[in-house]
Parts: C-alpha cells; structure tokens; sequence
C-alpha cells in the first residue's frame, strides 16, 4: 500500500514501551514519565518564543502481517546525529528504537443515497397545468 499526501492514518502509540517510561502519581495526577536522557529518540529544544519542547522523532514503516487492519508501524526513531553524539553503533541504538504502536487507513464512510430519478421529485398523479 502506497501512502498518498492526503491519506490519514489512524492508530495507537504506547508510550511505556519507550526506554524508561513509568506511570507515576505526581500531585495527586497520574502521570507518564519518560527519563529524555534514556532516549536519544526525543530532542529537547527551546522555540524562539521561549517556550520548551520535547519531540519524538518517529518513523512509520509498511508491516507486512495486517493484524486488526493495521498497514504500518511506529518505531522510535535515533537519528544519526544523536547515535553518533552518544556513541552508539546502528545495532547499539536499536535498543532505543522500540516499536511504539501500529497506524491504519482512517476507513472515511462514504454516503450512500439512492440515485435520483427524473421523476421523484413530481407529485402523483396528472399535472394539469397552472
């Protein structure tokens, strides 16, 4: 399956698989805590507003066993910018590449109307003019 630019994927991303994550209960709330320096797959970085991010860098692949009617999967993804930077060989930094999750072809439901004849929208009967 070929992804198009307009094609919208659906799925779910587990994000306990990745290197570390726990759920914690942190004032009252339970939370998701992802150690970043554990993950070389998520960039901290600052806009220029000011304003902190953390992103993760994924990559989404074709999987070849359909399961559920999911086409991909999603990998955590360690560029070779932060694999060089920590050291670690394509090998050494599969172990910080887990599969997160698996995405399908958001299914869009089509309308289905019956076809409109000519003569549906005519009351019954003879038109006697106006």
């Amino acid at each position: 399956m070929n992804m198009n630019t307009n094609d919208t994927y659906v799925g779910q991303i587990d994000l306990l698989s990745l290197v570390g994550a726990r759920l914690e209960r942190i004032s009252g709330e339970e939370c998701i805590v992802v150690p970043v320096s554990s993950n070389p797959s998520i960039y901290r970085r600052q806009t220029q507003k000011g304003q902190q991010k953390a992103e993760l860098d994924f990559v989404m692949r074709p999987t070849s066993n359909g399961l559920n009617g999911n086409t991909h999967f999603v990998k955590a993804n360690v560029g070779t910018a932060n694999r060089e930077r920590m050291g670690l060989s394509k090998e050494e930094a599969q172990q910080y590449s887990p599969i997160l999750g698996n995405a399908k072809p958001l299914a869009r439901r089509e309308e289905t109307r019956p076809p409109v004849q000519d003569d549906d929208d005519l009351p019954e009967g003879e038109f006697k003019g106006f």
